[in-house]
């Protein structure tokens, strides 16, 4: 039973962190470009009863005009404020892509999801 567990959790870290790194490929390939941008507005989500939010961000493309983004990362809260500037991460050539850097958050996403991977998988092989 117990190794149906971390079976289950070895799977679920897997996943997690084979998707972080889908979404961080064009950054770790490529190179990145950063940028000025400003929050325009928040889109809404409704999920069971709680409101989300995510910034729409106005970021400048490569041929001189403008588009809009909207970032990732969804809060419970309506922030960064609209109106607010800050500088924004895109991998060069794709503008569209464009994201709010949250460096810690990343990292420690990656590290929680790299931890239980290593756990689990001592644990199902026996050396742990």
């Amino acid at each position: 039973m117990d190794t149906l567990f971390l079976l289950i959790g070895l799977a679920l870290a897997a996943t997690g962190l084979a998707l972080m790194l889908r979404s961080d490929l064009l950054y770790i390939r490529g190179g990145t470009r950063r940028v000025p941008a400003q929050i325009i507005r928040h889109q809404l989500k409704k999920r069971g009863g709680a409101t989300l939010y995510s910034a729409v961000l106005l970021v400048p493309d490569e041929r001189g005009g403008f588009i809009e983004v909207r970032d990732p990362l969804t809060t419970p809260f309506p922030t960064p404020v609209i109106g607010e500037r800050l500088t924004v991460v895109h991998p060069t050539g794709h503008p569209g892509k464009a994201r709010i850097p949250y460096p810690w958050f990343r990292a420690g996403v990656y590290g929680v999801l790299g931890y239980g991977f290593v756990i689990c998988l001592l644990g199902v092989t026996g050396l742990g």
